[in-house]
């Protein structure tokens, strides 16, 4: 993956294992601004830093692991990050969708700057590079801010499912992007 200038002097580069802290330091951030009302506390305040730096260390240092990384560095430092690889869901896979991006974060101060579009671009053109055609991911039902986005690059529901965890049953919706040059192209804000 080529870097990527976006919106804002930020730039999108593809993750080495020595961003894991950053990345950990994000993923609990963005889950504490955006899921809090979305989920149960005890699940959020169940996320820590740790927790995720060890799963990211593991994912970074894997090459094998079929999961590619995508960062988004700005002068300060980094303020998101997006994942993406094959397919988990085989009802996607079977409907066509063959690619998934299996995160995407970006710290609220970061959002609405081109940001989450430029991840976006990012890891449709690694998808489309790896051979993958389409991609999905998946949403919670609730989180109309991020549907709203997905929706503004050209997303449309694709599927839903409610995910049995051992706080909650969390209601999803995945959205699909048939056509991955078009959404690696999206000059939407976000």
């Amino acid at each position: 993956m080529d870097p990527v200038p976006s919106m804002e002097a930020v730039t999108i580069r593809p993750a080495g294992l020595d961003d894991a802290p950053a990345i950990a330091a994000i993923h609990v951030a963005a889950w504490l601004e955006t899921y809090a009302g979305l989920l149960p506390a005890a699940m959020i305040a169940a996320l820590t830093v740790e927790m995720r730096l060890a799963a990211w260390t593991r994912i970074l240092g894997d090459p094998a692991s079929g999961t590619t990384v995508a960062v988004a560095e700005g002068p300060a430092g980094l303020v998101g990050f997006g994942s993406c690889g094959a397919q988990r869901s085989a009802e996607l896979a079977a409907d066509g969708f063959d690619g998934e991006v299996s995160a995407i974060y970006v710290l609220r101060a970061a959002q609405r700057r081109g940001t989450g579009s430029a991840l976006m671009a990012a890891l449709a053109a690694h998808l489309r590079q790896s051979g993958h055609r389409a991609a999905s991911l998946w949403v919670l039902h609730d989180n109309v801010s991020a549907r709203q986005f997905y929706e503004r690059l050209g997303g449309s529901v694709v599927g839903e499912r409610a995910e049995r965890r051992e706080q909650a049953t969390l209601m999803e919706v995945a959205y699909g992007w048939r056509d991955l040059a078009a959404l690696q192209r999206s000059p939407v804000s976000g």
